[in-house]
């Protein structure tokens, strides 16, 4: 079930360490020494190494008003501002911390300044190693972030044979979207077409899967990624089911009901973003 993934997965789950006595403050910079600063707007952003073997101190920070600390385990990507996203004449200024773990935990601080407003944006990643992608999403007026949706790894329902291992984890992909001055995750429906791409990229994978005679977990991650995104495009409960049932195994198909159930529990659950201010 959803809950027991939960569970198992908060295990893992991005562990910032708040630092608010950690930092020195510079009053004239916001920032202590030996740091380097980046800036969006009134908004300073400050890495300190806070250790020979690559941690260092993250801090945000609006003139002497400390926004967020945090302790990151090692740098993964540089921070970097993106302008004319989300919208012309907009900027994002992005920072990933990985707080260490197995298959995770990686968090992504999106800094956004849209006209006169600036806003902190805290995203949970889950696992991942690459940079956010970004894309135009039919039906939106800017540029949406591509992130994943990781409520399915080391997936097994209670009392099943069924058991995912990481690797064949279905990671299904969702959008932010910048609405009224912060980030969010999309809704059901809302971009229709962009998830009916991927039920139809997700169904001929497994269609190929199955003639290939691939393992029956690779076919059938691919299948509750396709349920998933037939749920996201604003389909029915039905053909969703419907999917699941055309590509399980024989063996599988009497828990299709209880795995779709779940599925839609992380379609409506999913929601990795955190509002700092």
């Amino acid at each position: 079930m959803i809950e027991k993934l939960v569970a198992i997965f908060a295990l893992f789950a991005i562990s910032i360490i708040p630092l608010h006595s950690a930092l020195a403050k510079d009053k004239e910079h916001g920032c202590g020494q030996g740091t380097r600063q980046f800036r969006l707007g009134e908004l300073t952003l400050c890495i300190t190494e806070s250790s020979a073997n690559g941690a260092y101190l993250l801090k945000f920070s609006k003139g002497e008003e400390e926004l967020f600390a945090g302790e990151c385990f090692f740098k993964t990507h540089e921070p970097v501002a993106v302008p004319n996203i989300p919208l012309p004449d907009c900027s994002i200024l992005l920072a990933y911390c990985y707080s260490g773990g197995a298959h995770c935990c990686t968090t992504l601080f999106i800094a956004t300044k849209c006209g006169p407003g600036i806003s902190l944006d805290m995203v949970d990643l889950g696992d991942t190693n690459g940079k956010v992608k970004f894309t135009q999403a039919e039906g939106g007026p800017g540029k949406a972030i591509q992130v994943y949706d990781w409520q399915f790894a080391y997936y097994g329902p209670e009392d099943s044979r069924i058991q995912f291992s990481f690797a064949d984890s279905p990671a299904m992909t969702r959008l932010l979207v910048f609405d009224n001055g912060h980030w969010r995750v999309d809704r059901v429906g809302e971009f229709s077409r962009f998830y009916s791409r991927l039920l139809h990229e997700a169904v001929h994978e497994a269609r190929s899967s199955a003639r290939r005679r691939e393992p029956e977990l690779t076919t059938s991650s691919l299948a509750m990624k396709a349920a998933y995104y037939s749920l996201m495009s604003g389909k029915p409960i039905e053909e969703a089911a419907e999917v699941l049932n055309r590509f399980f195994p024989i063996r599988w198909r009497p828990e299709a009901g209880k795995i779709l159930q779940d599925i839609c529990r992380a379609v409506s659950e999913f929601d990795p973003v955190e509002v700092i201010r």
